[in-house]
């Protein structure tokens, strides 16, 4: 009677530490998650301030990129650091709508970017250009969905 009693204490102390476990998982793979979150936000930001600074002290870059945003005339070098230049940002964005569909970025901050983004291409002629005939061949379909609204190209249609 008495290995009894203490085969059923023993098995409630196992099926309690097993429980525990489950628990102490649980919390551990949400820290994971948040810890994730936290490095994909934090190396997006660092990708963000790379292209902002980039080429920062050259006027004439600067100059042309501005010239090229608002669809005026770029001679053969300066079309070259234009495309460049945006489809690096079309990967950022890219990998923006990536992070958001796998739940690593926070659906407000998304939305918000998203909405920078869109705005930009909308009201920026020479943006719109370089996107419906360059840029939306490299975007992913979530990416183009969530600029143009619907994949189907009405976007870019004048």
């Amino acid at each position: 009677m008495d290995t009894d009693r203490l085969n059923r204490w023993l098995t409630l102390v196992a099926n309690v530490g097993v429980i525990a476990g489950i628990v102490f998982l649980g919390f551990e793979l949400r820290q994971n998650t948040e810890l994730m979150r936290s490095q994909s936000r934090t190396e997006m930001s660092q990708d963000v301030v790379s292209l902002l600074t980039l080429n920062v002290s050259d006027a004439r870059y600067l100059d042309a990129i501005d010239r090229g945003l608002l669809g005026e005339e770029l001679t053969e070098l300066e079309q070259v650091q234009f495309r460049r230049t945006y489809n690096a940002w079309i990967w950022h964005w890219n990998n923006l709508a990536y992070q958001h569909r796998v739940g690593l970025y926070d659906d407000a901050e998304y939305s918000l970017q998203i909405d920078i983004v869109r705005d930009d291409i909308s009201r920026l002629p020479g943006l719109k250009r370089h996107w419906c005939n360059h840029s939306r061949r490299n975007a992913s379909r979530s990416l183009i969905e969530a600029i143009e609204g619907s994949s189907d190209g009405s976007f870019c249609t004048p």
